[in-house]
């Protein structure tokens, strides 16, 4: 239990860094080590947004709110239902 714990450490150092903006040298790289650079794909990734990722997104909403939206509007129409029926 107590021997994976510099293997977690070690991990956690790796995530840190890679969290790390790029004029940051890896710590564990060596002395001559030089700042890591962003990659062509990383840039391309935010422009690659079309209409099929915006159409999931509004599922994705819909799907999440949707069914609360048709719960109220089902109480409110029982409560207009025996307000009208017993009133």
């Amino acid at each position: 239990m107590f021997f994976g714990r510099n293997r977690v450490e070690e991990d956690l150092a790796r995530i840190r860094h890679a969290n790390l903006p790029d004029k940051y040298p890896d710590p564990h790289a060596g002395k001559g080590s030089r700042p890591r650079r962003k990659k062509a794909s990383d840039s391309q990734a935010i422009e690659r947004f079309g209409a099929k990722d915006t159409l999931a997104m509004i599922i994705a909403v819909f799907s999440l709110a949707l069914p609360y939206a048709v719960a109220f509007i089902g109480v409110m129409g029982l409560i207009v239902f025996l307000i009208a029926r017993f009133w």
